[in-house]
């Protein structure tokens, strides 16, 4: 005889029995051979779980002949109702409300009590006749499972309404043509831009280890939120430029790294380590230059400072027309976000895994800690992964758009 799987506590603390598929057909064949209530007595359950069950005999035989059928004990429709269908409406047309005012849904506890009040206006105006109700952990899986809710991180898409999207990127290309139309750009004239965080701890979150191990640690230095933030630009024509580095604070120590690699990178330092407008004024005078014979095209994002008044001006000073790239839309159309920082992160990565497993493991400090990288080995690293990357990456994307 099929046995009844027990140990099972409801929220009260009562024992629930629970029952398989296999166990209900045996009893609904005993049922019919010998009657109802021999069955009940026989498998020691109510007669009227029996009948129930014999009710459902067609559904019961089909989940048996699935795979997925045989590991259940509960018909499709079982379990406890929820309390109140309304109590959900109500609660579900409070959330859409705030997502349609681009209002974020407070946290599980905040949920808890707007349903606690709901269902205490409900039972004010006899909507409902349980005034006990709580909306405990488990309630909220459960409504947020019957209604497809999850807890979601927030992205840059899902800001951005789709028709309007597609307009700025349409809007953005049409401009780039009839810039491209008038002035006749030649490939060595076209240049896009971008600053990227490089990290001091450039952590991979894969490693090779063994299939099924459950705790899988990675060495770091403690360094993970340092960061230095590097300037890449390059041309249509594949041709690579001078990147900028600037580092958060240390001015003596990048005094000397700027006067090391003068002639390789344009090395500089700001206080949060973030380019700023005097910094973004540096980067055109040393890495765009004056001297052009042709006009020039800059396609760049629309951070603060590349469309400050002075920046503008020192462009046009250069004859350097310059093209925004729409806010949210940097990632489809955006050369460096496309094509060339993702390989160039990665090169980083590599360098920075190889320095660790030989120098960087076996410098500590005082207290114990693995030192972090020092400024000179990340510029190292950064200028290496730069003149590593293949200039067909760089093409490749141009060949659509700028």
């Amino acid at each position: 005889m099929e046995e009844a799987n027990n140990g099972a506590t409801s929220h009260k603390g009562k024992k629930i029995q629970k029952y398989s598929l296999a166990f209900k057909k045996e009893v609904i064949a005993y049922a019919e051979a010998r009657g109802n209530r021999p069955a009940s007595k026989r498998f020691s359950i109510d007669e009227k779980r029996v009948r129930e069950w014999r009710a459902k005999k067609s559904n019961i035989e089909g989940l048996l002949g699935s795979t997925k059928g045989k590991q259940r004990s509960r018909l499709s429709g079982g379990g406890r109702k929820p309390l109140s269908a309304k109590l959900e409406e109500l609660l579900l047309e409070w959330i859409e409300n705030r997502h349609a005012c681009g209002l974020r849904v407070p946290c599980k506890l905040i949920i808890m009590k707007k349903a606690e009040v709901t269902h205490h206006d409900m039972t004010e105006n006899n909507l409902v006749d349980n005034d006990d109700f709580k909306a405990s952990r488990g309630w909220l899986e459960k409504f947020m499972k019957r209604n497809g809710l999850s807890l979601r991180r927030k992205n840059s898409f899902a800001q951005q309404d789709p028709d309007r999207m597609v307009a700025k990127l349409v809007s953005y290309v049409i401009q780039v043509r009839r810039l491209q139309e008038k002035h006749k750009y030649k490939a060595s004239d076209i240049i896009a831009m971008d600053e990227t965080p490089v990290w001091c701890d450039m952590l991979s979150e894969t490693t090779v280890d063994a299939t099924g191990k459950k705790s899988i640690t990675l060495k770091s230095t403690g360094h993970e939120k340092a960061r230095v933030s590097v300037c890449l630009a390059a041309k249509a024509d594949g041709t690579k430029l001078k990147p900028m580095v600037v580092f958060k604070g240390a001015k003596r120590e990048v005094a000397a790294l700027k006067q090391e690699f003068q002639h390789r990178a344009v090395v500089a330092s700001s206080a949060n380590g973030w380019m700023d407008t005097e910094l973004t004024k540096i980067w055109v005078d040393s890495v765009l230059g004056s001297f052009a014979f042709n006009r020039r095209l800059l396609a760049w994002d629309s951070y603060e400072c590349h469309m400050e008044d002075s920046i503008t001006e020192s462009l046009k000073s250069k004859k350097i027309d310059r093209v925004i790239v729409p806010g949210g839309c940097t990632k489809y159309i955006q050369a460096p976000d496309v094509s060339w920082n993702k390989p160039f992160k990665s090169s980083c990565t590599e360098k920075y895994d190889e320095w660790l497993g030989t120098v960087g493991i076996n410098e500590e400090t005082a207290a114990g800690n693995l030192r972090a990288p020092p400024r000179r080995a990340i510029l190292q690293w950064i200028l290496d992964a730069w003149a590593e990357l293949p200039t067909e990456v760089i093409k490749r994307f141009f060949k659509a758009v700028p």
